[in-house]
């Protein structure tokens, strides 16, 4: 895992999982980005990944705490792969 202070993974505590982490349905583990880092891996600046949220074009934060929120990697991952597909099927055209 990265050294990066702005990554946690997510771990489902939860009775009879024995502390395994969670995984998303790829089997994959869920790991949660900060701010920081999802714009960073999109290139976009903390302003305008906010007004993506509210016209429906990025995926929402997941709330941490009170003043904490952070996002899904495969949700950021997959909006990522929708951008270079989009592009990509303006070239086939």
């Amino acid at each position: 895992m990265s050294s990066s202070k702005h990554r946690a993974r997510l771990y489902d505590h939860s009775c009879g999982t024995g502390g395994l982490p969670a995984t998303t349905a790829s089997g994959d583990p869920l790991t949660l980005l900060r701010l920081r880092e999802v714009c960073r891996r999109t290139g976009k600046s903390r302003s305008d990944v906010y007004r993506r949220i509210a016209a429906g074009d990025f995926p929402q934060p997941v709330k941490l705490g009170e003043r904490a929120s952070a996002w899904p990697e495969h949700e950021v991952s997959a909006w990522i792969a929708d951008r270079i597909a989009a592009r990509d099927a303006g070239r086939a055209a």
